[in-house]
């Protein structure tokens, strides 16, 4: 009992202290756990501000239930934001390149190399094949091979 009537006699401060400790080990660990608590331990220290008669199990019981529903609320939004987010190229690096410019170093027929940000890159043409030193525009990629379209730029 000793425990409920500690929380019954917390300080608004004090919540407001553990919801900033919260926050402060989820920006240490950035799991998206510790956030919620966190939230709700603030939200706690405004509840005992405007209220400061509640008992500590009461107290208990809503700090229980609001961190339950922040974090199941907050999983489902980050779900909801985690596929609204562009899909990562980080192990595609020539799918990065697709709408570039680059220098067309050499031609041998329907292939030669290009090219970008001092990169050579073996290439292909969509339709003729463009003469050294002349501009193309990469049109897609497949692997590491770049197709590029000719550009009219030199």
């Amino acid at each position: 009992m000793a425990f409920f009537e500690w929380v019954a006699t917390a300080s608004p401060w004090l919540w407001l202290a553990f919801g900033i400790m919260l926050v402060a080990l989820e920006i240490l660990a950035p799991s998206f756990v510790f956030i919620w608590p966190g939230l709700a331990a603030i939200a706690m220290a405004v509840l005992v501000w405007l209220a400061p008669g509640l008992s500590g199990q009461a107290l208990v019981a809503v700090f229980a239930a609001l961190s339950m529903a922040l974090l199941f609320g907050g999983r489902a939004l980050m779900a909801r934001v985690d596929q609204d987010a562009p899909t990562n190229t980080l192990n595609a690096r020539s799918k990065n390149l697709i709408g570039r410019e680059a220098k067309v170093l050499s031609v041998n027929g329907g292939q030669g190399k290009v090219e970008i940000d001092g990169v050579q890159w073996p290439a292909t043409w969509d339709s003729t094949a463009p003469e050294a030193e002349q501009w193309v525009t990469i049109t897609a990629a497949e692997g590491v091979n770049l197709r590029a379209s000719i550009e009219i730029k030199n």
